[in-house]
């Protein structure tokens, strides 16, 4: 009795599966047909070359400032591990 209730239930599951498939596949669909309905390319923002140059300065010195936390990030770690590395040789070798 029980492997009937199994069956059942394994059946009922994957028609539900399928069910939520094509759900899926259907909504997928109607968003790329939105997507395309739209042949309006993007908007270009109004810049001027000086606003360029600021911008990409502004992302150079982020860049940097990005780099050098993963630096002293980096170091800090290597830091901790190493005096971590001192107290335990301390305490258990000697």
């Amino acid at each position: 009795m029980g492997g009937e209730g199994h069956m059942l239930d394994m059946i009922r599951r994957l028609s539900e599966g399928r069910e939520a498939s094509r759900l899926r596949r259907e909504r997928a669909n109607n968003k790329l047909k939105h997507l395309n309905r739209t042949n309006e390319p993007y908007p270009l923002p109004n810049t001027t070359p000086e606003e360029m140059g600021r911008i990409i300065h502004d992302s150079e010195k982020k860049k940097e400032k990005d780099s050098n936390y993963f630096v002293w990030g980096t170091l800090i770690i290597m830091g901790a591990l190493i005096a971590t590395a001192v107290i335990f040789w301390a305490i258990f070798l000697n």
